[in-house]
């Protein structure tokens, strides 16, 4: 007899545990506070313009090409991406031009020979090093959450381990393999993706800059959320139920189970839940109230822009001279950088239908701390936009007031209020309060034995194929 799944929160997290969870036969309803699907990467029209205000780097597609395999379907039927050539380009002070980096590594490593002439070996050295150990460690994180380190304990994951160099600080390890200021400004950031630093051992983080350049940079043809609404369209035609303008309020629990959740006054059976809500603000839910410190945010400005960027590439990242104190100042004082680095997308550049015609559609995003006590977010907006384009000017990037059609800002204030994450950080709780400091949290609970989670504050970690991911982790847990 098919049994009742309630999935609280249609984002990619969501959509993917509906969508597993059905397979799986079973019953499938999804409560969304808002008016549609997507969360953080629904687009949002705005006077001509089409944002992707949200996630903006798409990488690993192969992981949603599964999802729909999993279905039966072609993914192409759904979902299609074009590869993005240069993956990104980047302003930095040592060099004149912008720096194109090619999809192709052998082009890369070619053009490193120019403008890194002794980090070109080391960064080929790396990415051959990571070659023979990559599907043995994604067999284990991609494959099922970790909840226990007895579950790392695998071949695989000991060859990444020693590969990756697993157990040294990240940035000690990224300073021993790379000389040159540009390689050192690009990849000390990433531990900040997954909440850590670079103080920290972080092997994870060697990752992201490997598929972007081993397996390629994409965008989804029609935008970023054209990936939601694949994946919601999937579900609905899998006869997954969707409910939108529902905030779920609170849970029913019995003993150590969930018999369902609130909708106010409304009450929804259920005979498991699984949340794509913010682990630590779900927990609330169960009348618990989190005080870990959060981990890390995002600042972004969404600028419409009344003439085309030429000097901007899809992805353009932009390093100022002082890159290195910007990362002491958000590693170690969460503090916002006095000279950020800048990351920009411009989707115009790829997407003429994504702004008018001759404007660009321009989307500032620096990393930052979460809420802190010491930063007023309301207060303190206009300074850090200050700091943003006096980043860019050095490197011609600017424009007039004149030009400027509307301004958009997103706070960690706007993803507490509006997305639920726990004290607006992305990534869930500080690296301190992570799974033996490492791990994500687990996407089971540890006190209700059938409520389940998935989202980026929970394994494998946050960024769209991982959220994907972890809501096919919750949905199996939620199966057995």
């Amino acid at each position: 007899m098919p049994t009742q799944t309630v999935v609280v929160g249609a984002g990619i997290g969501g959509l993917s545990a509906a969508i597993h969870a059905r397979l799986h036969g079973h019953d499938v309803l999804v409560l969304e506070q808002r008016p549609s699907a997507g969360g953080k990467a629904a687009p949002i029209e705005q006077g001509g313009y089409r944002l992707d205000p949200g996630p903006s780097i798409v990488i690993l597609t192969e992981i949603y090409e599964e999802i729909f395999k999993r279905a039966g379907r072609n993914m192409a039927d759904y979902l299609q991406f074009e590869r993005l050539d240069p993956f990104t380009r980047v302003f930095h002070r040592n060099f004149s031009d912008p720096i194109d980096l090619p999809a192709d590594p052998v082009k890369c490593y070619a053009l490193m020979e120019q403008v890194a002439p002794r980090d070109r070996e080391n960064l080929e050295r790396l990415i051959e090093r990571l070659d023979p150990v990559i599907e043995g460690m994604t067999k284990t994180i991609f494959d099922h959450p970790v909840h226990s380190p007895l579950q790392m304990v695998s071949l695989g994951m000991a060859r990444f381990a020693s590969a990756a160099k697993a157990m040294k600080p990240y940035k000690d390890v990224v300073d021993s393999m790379f000389e040159s200021s540009l390689l050192r400004a690009f990849f000390y950031g990433f531990p900040s993706y997954s909440g850590q630093s670079y103080r920290s051992p972080s092997p994870g983080s060697l990752l992201i800059p490997y598929f972007m350049m081993r397996r390629g940079v994409y965008w989804p043809i029609g935008g970023i959320g054209a990936i939601p609404a694949a994946l919601f369209r999937l579900a609905s035609e899998l006869g997954v139920e969707f409910r939108f303008g529902s905030e779920v309020t609170g849970l029913i629990i019995e003993g150590k189970t969930v018999k369902g959740v609130r909708l106010g006054s409304e009450v929804v059976r259920a005979d498991r839940v699984i949340s794509n809500r913010d682990r630590l603000s779900s927990a609330t839910w169960k009348g618990q109230e989190s005080t870990q410190r959060p981990s890390f945010s995002y600042f972004t400005v969404h600028l419409g822009i009344k003439r085309k960027m030429p000097e901007l590439s899809h992805h353009t990242l932009v390093i100022p001279p002082d890159f290195q104190q910007g990362f002491e100042e958000l590693y170690q004082e969460r503090k916002f950088p006095t000279q950020p680095i800048v990351y920009l997308n411009e989707t115009a550049q790829t997407d003429p239908s994504t702004a008018p015609e001759g404007c660009s559609n321009l989307f500032a995003v620096i990393t930052c701390p979460a809420m802190e006590p010491h930063i007023d977010w309301e207060r303190e907006q206009a300074e850090y936009q200050t700091r943003i384009w006096t980043t860019l000017r050095p490197y011609n990037i600017q424009f007039e007031p004149e030009e400027i059609e509307f301004t958009r800002v997103q706070t960690p204030v706007t993803f507490q209020e509006r997305d639920g994450n726990y004290m607006g950080s992305l990534y869930g709780p500080d690296e301190k309060h992570r799974l033996w400091g490492m791990m994500p949290l687990r996407c089971v609970d540890e006190e209700v034995k059938n409520l389940f989670y998935c989202g980026g504050s929970v394994q494998p970690g946050a960024g769209m194929p991982m959220v994907a991911l972890s809501g096919k982790f919750a949905a199996d847990l939620a199966n057995r």
